[in-house]
């Protein structure tokens, strides 16, 4: 289940995995773990420490009270936004709420298939995330098993990228 909305500059994605949170939090938190479904992560992961992605944003970790929240900083193309995430057991289920702020509305979504926007393209990281968490990934890193992908595996995920971003398109109108 996906709740979606943006609101005065704010991305929010809800999301509930059927895994434990600590189980949850690793995932999300774990070198090892995260360049299994995200990206391969660098630097210093503690409070106060600053962190690259592979190819993507950097920043600095502002927060983190395990298992329940991690706040960082979103540095990319000259910006600076925070992003938020928290869990929350839920029974044998985790809610994941992952808030994305202040982004402008022209941002999201880009429904460019060259440039998903904000929304789409985390919601395309947690896909994933179920995905590994449910054991359905291949081993390796994500950049390497998508590098060698189908081509009917690449224009599945073409069409679920695009209606993700259409889903979007809708929450803005």
């Amino acid at each position: 289940m996906t709740d979606r909305a943006y609101e005065d500059g704010k991305l929010v994605i809800r999301r509930i995995y059927k895994a434990d949170r600590e189980d949850v939090w690793d995932a999300i938190t774990t070198p090892e773990r995260l360049v299994r479904w995200f990206l391969p992560i660098s630097g210093d992961l503690s409070v106060g420490g600053r962190y690259q992605l592979e190819g993507n944003a950097g920043g600095e970790i502002v927060r983190c009270d395990r298992p329940a929240e991690i706040g960082l900083t979103w540095e990319m193309g000259g910006g600076v936004t925070e992003v938020v995430v928290r869990l929350e057991a839920e029974g044998d289920s985790t809610v994941l709420t992952l808030s994305h702020s202040p982004v402008p509305g022209e941002l999201v979504p880009n429904a460019s298939p060259a440039v998903w926007g904000l929304g789409a393209g985390w919601e395309m990281g947690l896909n994933a995330l179920e995905k590994f968490l449910d054991g359905e990934l291949p081993e390796g890193a994500a950049k390497d098993w998508i590098a060698t992908a189908s081509p009917e595996d690449l224009m599945a995920a073409g069409v679920q990228a695009q209606q993700i971003s259409d889903a979007w398109t809708e929450v803005l109108r």
